[in-house]
């Protein structure tokens, strides 16, 4: 194999998945590196309109639930990360970079501003941000993304709204919305498109309070990070659900803070009221200044 390669081994939701790829294969283009992009399989028809010279590989079954960060926090980081460089050895990179020793790889885990280049053969990323997202992102700029004009289902002065539920179960999320959704009808006077993975709280207030909602295919998955099954869009509704946001006058949740902030006060005992800002928004952001609309 003659490249030398940026091996991105982070798989996570498909907003996060858009932007480190967007971020490697800049990395990966400054370093005169190829990209390997390991992911979850129906993630990779969507990645490939943002890259599609990439390398990807999906992901082996049981990949996450032996290795993550949650693991690798809980163990000595220089154990985890020489088991988890074996594991990747033998599940994937063996078969198409051929029995490498581990001193050609470099492992790394952490965000842009703890990636180098390096004089080992390839460099593995497990890319990890909590801070930086969208700074990052906002620096790098990108081609037109195309988008067929027939997936602009609504008119662009729609108001959207991603409607944030971490937890189903919680009915402060219910009261929550009760209140922002009926401010932002009397402050835009606009027809609101709600916008979120979880149907029942789209039914439940495009009901109430006369907004447009659809019922989406959704998954269930278990959140490291919040400690709870939580309810998504699979990734061909988050994608389309991404562009309509790009399309129509999108308010993130961060606006919502700022200018709803005596609202939100009230609220503090939900998470995501206090958290950094979504991916999903910032990545809704960050396409809206890129998209090319194709005519049919």
């Amino acid at each position: 194999m003659k490249y030398n390669y940026i091996i991105s081994v982070k798989s996570s939701g498909l907003c996060f998945n858009i932007m480190r790829l967007i971020i490697l294969t800049k990395l990966a283009n400054n370093f005169h590196r190829k990209l390997i992009f390991l992911t979850k399989p129906g993630h990779i028809p969507i990645l490939k309109k943002f890259n599609d010279t990439c390398t990807f590989l999906p992901y082996v079954d049981g990949h996450t639930d032996r290795f993550n960060n949650f693991t690798r926090n809980k163990n000595i980081h220089a154990v985890y990360d020489l088991k988890y460089i074996h594991f990747l050895k033998s599940e994937y990179l063996n078969k198409i970079l051929g029995n490498l020793k581990i001193d050609e790889f470099k492992y790394i885990n952490g965000c842009m501003y703890d990636i180098h280049n390096v004089n080992n053969k390839h460099i593995i990323v497990d890319y990890n941000d909590g801070q930086y997202d969208s700074k990052i992102i906002n620096t790098i700029d990108i081609p037109g993304i195309n988008i067929d004009k027939k997936l602009l289902r609504y008119s662009s002065d729609l108001l959207t709204v991603n409607v944030k539920i971490n937890n189903p179960d919680n009915s402060r999320i219910y009261d929550l919305w009760d209140e922002i959704i009926p401010k932002l009808q009397k402050d835009y006077k606009k027809k609101i498109l709600l916008i979120s993975g979880n149907n029942d709280i789209k039914q439940y207030i495009g009901e109430k309070h006369n907004c447009i909602y659809e019922n989406l295919d959704t998954e269930i998955n278990f959140s490291n990070v919040r400690g709870n099954n939580i309810i998504r869009g699979k990734a061909v509704e988050i994608y389309n659900d991404l562009i309509t946001c790009a399309h129509t006058h999108f308010i993130p949740f961060i606006k919502l803070r700022k200018d709803y902030s005596d609202i939100l006060s009230r609220y503090t005992d939900l998470n995501f009221v206090f958290q950094k800002e979504e991916k999903f928004d910032i990545l809704a952001e960050y396409m809206r200044k890129r998209f090319l609309i194709q005519e049919p």
